[in-house]
């Protein structure tokens, strides 16, 4: 049972319910209060199902992405292998599909509109896996625009949205996790080669993909650097200076310097991280 758990990346899954719960509660504090929420204006039931259908979709979509990748995870990461090892691609196939149909029955559970994005999501997941991840960035945007939308469907947890910034939050996830997948790609780029993959490291080089990245990173302090001239909370401005900006300037100085595998990985982590820690931010806001 424990392969079929490590199989879903609980702690991916995990990030998912803490970053909407997280903004569902900064979408209903009282004056700015960091401790003082109105409960009147969430909506218990809608919340629930949603983080069920963000958890049950991305988890099946993780199951279907190691279906499709045996054989280049068995070069990237051998020792990381579940399928084949310890579980069958069949029984990982009925696990997807269980997965999927979890999602897409609490995506109904919370309204025709989220039972519908979560089959859009499950399909876009399935051709993401199959073709869309080999392609130069068709995947990487897909990911991206799928880590900005956890955020910004956490809105349908609420009947108003009182102090948070749903909008640049979601963007700020779209540009790290699109930053992150580049980063990834050059991680990955042996074993993607042995596929035949088509990804932005193997068309245009790791020198370019490294430029692309961190563009990404720095249109990410620009929009941070804004929420702080739109803010007058002072622990919201040291927040975001210190655990945010600071962090992001010294990994681009990793990212110049990046050379081997273990460096790139290690970014890719601590973007992780920091996008992690990032949403506690929206508590201060």
């Amino acid at each position: 049972m424990k392969y079929y758990w490590k199989l879903v990346r609980p702690i991916n899954l995990l990030l998912t319910v803490l970053t909407q719960l997280l903004f569902i509660l900064s979408a209903s504090r009282i004056n700015h209060s960091f401790l003082h929420f109105d409960w009147s204006n969430i909506r218990f039931k809608e919340s629930i199902t949603t983080m069920l259908a963000c958890v049950f979709v991305a988890a099946g979509g993780y199951v279907i992405n190691d279906i499709f990748d045996i054989e280049t995870d068995n070069i990237n990461r051998p020792e990381k292998l579940i399928l084949s090892k310890h579980i069958s691609p069949k029984a990982a196939k009925i696990f997807y599909v269980i997965l999927t149909s979890l999602g897409i029955i609490s995506g109904f559970l919370t309204g025709i509109g989220m039972g519908i994005l979560c089959i859009v999501l499950a399909i876009l997941l399935y051709f993401y896996s199959s073709d869309l991840k080999g392609e130069m960035l068709q995947g990487n945007l897909l990911i991206a625009m799928m880590a900005g939308m956890v955020v910004y469907v956490a809105s349908r947890g609420v009947f108003n949205v009182q102090n948070t910034y749903f909008a640049e939050y979601a963007t700020v996830a779209f540009l790290i996790t699109m930053a992150r997948e580049l980063i990834k790609d050059i991680e990955d780029i042996e074993g993607d080669k042995t596929q035949e993959y088509e990804t932005y490291p193997i068309l245009k080089g790791v020198r370019a993909t490294k430029i692309l990245a961190a563009i990404f990173l720095f249109v990410t302090l620009f929009i941070a650097v804004l929420l702080i001239f739109q803010s007058n909370e002072f622990l919201f401005r040291a927040y975001i200076a210190l655990l945010i900006i600071t962090p992001i300037f010294y990994f681009l100085y990793l990212l110049y310097n990046a050379n081997e595998k273990g460096q790139f990985r290690k970014i890719s982590n601590w973007l992780k991280l920091t996008m992690f820690i990032g949403l506690f931010s929206s508590l201060f806001c």
